[in-house]
């Protein structure tokens, strides 16, 4: 449900600020959203005891003086609504929507030990190839034994196992005997 509205949000905010002002609006409310990962944060903006304009004027006060006033208006018109607790939702909607319209993504790579430059710089273009997009893979450490890539907003994921080839490779040699 909440994804519904922010994509509302989202949808106005891009309309409101156009397309040469939402990577700046995006790093902003992404940095907002940061923020809303401290239990103590979520408390103060939840809290029926400190008053709507506080936490409006508090959260104006992280866009900065020089903020966009459509950025200012949608922040206000989220106090309104009762919707600060949207603002991670809406960040991160922001962030994939701007992705989508660069033709660009990010992804993951697990593996147990860390992957050279090449290898990942092969991976990331025989996936944009794939894909027909832009692809940015960024390596993290895991216990998996082989290699899975990720690109969540593709809907990708592949993995290659040396367990899982060792039996293919096994089962193929019975086969042909």
């Amino acid at each position: 449900m909440k994804a519904l509205i922010a994509k509302r949000y989202v949808k106005a905010l891009i309309e409101a600020l156009g397309e040469k002002k939402i990577g700046e609006a995006e790093e902003k409310l992404s940095a907002m959203a940061k923020a809303f990962e401290d239990p103590r944060f979520k408390e103060i903006i939840a809290s029926p005891e400190v008053s709507k304009s506080q936490r409006e004027e508090f959260l104006l006060s992280m866009l900065g003086e020089k903020a966009d006033k459509n950025l200012v208006n949608f922040v206000k018109t989220l106090g309104i609504h009762n919707r600060f607790d949207l603002i991670p939702e809406i960040a991160l909607l922001l962030q994939k929507e701007i992705q989508r319209r660069a033709n660009r993504y990010e992804g993951v790579v697990e593996s147990r030990k860390p992957l050279d430059k090449k290898l990942l710089s092969e991976l990331e273009s025989s996936l944009s190839k794939y894909v027909d997009a832009t692809v940015v893979l960024h390596p993290v450490k895991s216990e998996r034994d082989g290699i899975k890539v990720t690109v969540e907003d593709l809907g990708v994921e592949a993995s290659f196992s040396k367990d899982r080839v060792a039996s293919d490779m096994i089962s193929h040699i019975l086969k042909a005997l």
